[in-house]
């Protein structure tokens, strides 16, 4: 799928020097992840850009994950870490944002980890484009993963830049991402608290909508971890896939740019999550018990498939998948289950 822009090669980074004056403040919300918060933070302090706030919010962590935080936050003074009851995701994040004090905010969900040029590529990338919200396009999500030999920056209006976030073409969540805080504050965005799964798509369609230009860059700088089995993406869950629904139904009602390829993209958005959910309930072995969640989403794809099928901005294999879903649910589930096997398997690790 292609999103037209104004393209440019990116050969060199921007001077370091010019960038330095620009303060970071990177958010990381955590529960009960001793697991993997230590490499998380490490490769925060270990940005080539120094001018940065480390805010970590402990949302009511059972394991070791506070006492690590505590300990880390001894070795380096831009290290903060906040201890609050635990109210999810979403509160973890605004408390982050009620503390931020950097021109820019970026989150790291705390079982991945940055590369050590991710703040400097980003922000060179925000700077030359004079852009108040950055998206790396690509992540890294297994090992040995190629880097891009060719780097590319787009300016995208906010019309193109929605569209791209609702797309196949783009992991869903907030990370990855730079956003202006001017922006942020002056329109007084926050997660919804009500969301707990699809929260970080909202924000983001939100904050496109809002942005005068956004940035889109493809080298990949954030690792992407897909093999931790307590994550809210990987465990199964009816409830997080009904508020995943619920949060799709806020985007939707919330919209408002009026644009087609939005419509199309929003519609291929909900297709793709009544199949996920679909998949997820019949390969859990829970058809039965949620019965009425399974018939409503197969409902959604084989009531909305006819209205894609002929659109050009989607791809044959998108068309392809869609009408599988229709058809047999119980093939696609199986090779849902294959393709997440070879997934976890070759995730990134550390």
């Amino acid at each position: 799928m292609k999103f037209e822009g104004f393209e440019k090669e990116d050969s060199d980074m921007d001077d370091i020097k010019r960038l330095k004056s620009s303060k970071v403040s990177i958010i990381i919300p955590a529960y009960n992840v001793e697991k993997y918060i230590e490499k998380c933070v490490e490769s925060i302090v270990m940005q080539t850009h120094k001018n940065i706030e480390i805010l970590v919010i402990d949302d009511g962590s059972k394991d070791n994950t506070g006492r690590i935080l505590d300990e880390l936050a001894l070795k380096d003074e831009r290290i903060r870490a906040v201890h609050k009851k635990n109210g999810g995701v979403s509160s973890a994040r605004n408390t982050g944002l009620d503390m931020a004090t950097g021109e820019y905010v970026v989150f790291v969900d705390a079982d991945d980890y940055l590369s050590k040029d991710f703040v400097e590529y980003m922000l060179s990338i925000v700077k030359k484009t004079g852009a108040d919200f950055c998206i790396s396009k690509h992540f890294i999500t297994k090992e040995g993963e190629m880097q891009f030999p060719q780097q590319i920056v787009q300016t995208l209006t906010n019309v193109q830049g929605t569209a791209l976030l609702l797309s196949p073409d783009m992991i869903v969540g907030c990370h990855n991402k730079m956003y202006s805080r001017e922006l942020i504050e002056k329109n007084h965005l926050r997660f919804s608290t009500d969301l707990f799964y699809g929260e970080g798509l909202f924000f983001i369609t939100t904050v496109s909508q809002l942005a005068k230009r956004i940035a889109v860059g493809n080298r990949k700088v954030y690792f992407y971890r897909k093999d931790n089995q307590d994550s809210a993406t990987t465990r199964f869950s009816i409830e997080n896939l009904r508020n995943g629904w619920k949060a799709l139904d806020c985007i939707e009602n919330k919209m408002h740019l009026k644009n087609k390829q939005i419509d199309v993209m929003l519609m291929l958005h909900k297709c793709n999550f009544s199949i996920g959910a679909v998949t997820r309930i019949k390969a859990s072995g829970l058809k039965r018990k949620y019965s009425e969640d399974y018939k409503y989403w197969l409902s959604y794809v084989r009531e909305n498939t006819p209205k894609l099928i002929f659109e050009k901005n989607i791809s044959a294999y998108r068309k392809l998948l869609l009408i599988c879903g229709c058809l047999s649910p119980s093939l696609l589930t199986e090779l849902d289950v294959l393709r997440r096997n070879y997934i976890i398997k070759r995730s990134v690790k550390g």
